[in-house]
């Protein structure tokens, strides 16, 4: 299986970077890039942003979020006073914006498939204290109407044991498409999760997971559930 990480050197001797090491911008750049995000999306959309006194202001959590367009990757972390590092599809880390994915704290998971060293970083992430910014449904919903998540999210939430944060999205799909409609953006409160023994199980992975799934739907409007 491809590895996105270099084997060999580049250039000169210096060997290309792991994109499973994210990146981590500078305080002072990550608010300048939040504050200039803000901006952004005041002037394209009229945001209404509830619970953001629900995400723990140190140690590590997992941001859960649904996925409704292009423009939930800059904003849910545009309100976080944490900059989160972000699972992006591989396929990004050899576009022409690889470098604003790798930027903006991404790193690359292999879709459609148990990406076992994206969950592995993941993991790291959570251990050094870092948030983890994930879309369990792993796409974008074509229809808007929230799918089923992935088991990779429970399995990093019941490893790591960092909490989960649940966020419902709605309106982001109206974005450039209507004059400045209207966007909620929902932080939900944390969510813990322990295996029901001694060892983790696949089922544990899938209540996990089927758990969050169900508090974002809850605090979805009725049309996307």
């Amino acid at each position: 299986m491809e590895q996105v990480q270099a084997a060999k050197p580049a250039g000169k001797g210096r060997a290309e970077k792991n994109l499973y090491e994210p990146y981590k911008a500078p305080a002072l750049i990550w608010s300048l890039i939040r504050l200039f995000g803000r901006l952004a999306f005041f002037i394209l959309a009229r945001i209404e942003v509830r619970g953001r006194e629900n995400m723990p202001a140190k140690g590590p959590f997992i941001v859960a979020s649904n996925h409704l367009s292009w423009f939930d990757v800059p904003l849910v972390p545009a309100f976080m006073k944490r900059q989160p590092f972000t699972m992006a599809k591989e396929e990004l880390f050899h576009s022409n914006i690889s470098w604003l994915v790798r930027f903006m704290g991404g790193f690359p998971v292999k879709r459609g498939e148990a990406d076992r060293q994206a969950i592995r970083a993941a993991d790291e992430l959570l251990k050094k204290g870092d948030v983890l910014f994930i879309f369990p449904e792993g796409t974008r919903s074509r229809t808007h109407k929230l799918a089923k998540g992935h088991s990779g999210l429970g399995m990093i939430a019941l490893r790591s044991g960092a909490p989960v944060i649940p966020v419902a999205i709605a309106g982001s799909e109206n974005i450039l498409k209507k004059i400045r409609p209207r966007v909620t953006l929902t932080f939900g409160e944390p969510m813990t999760f322990k295996p029901a023994g001694r060892k983790t199980t696949r089922e544990d992975i899938e209540n996990a997971t089927d758990e969050v799934m169900t508090r974002i739907a809850a605090m979805l409007p009725t049309e996307y559930r």
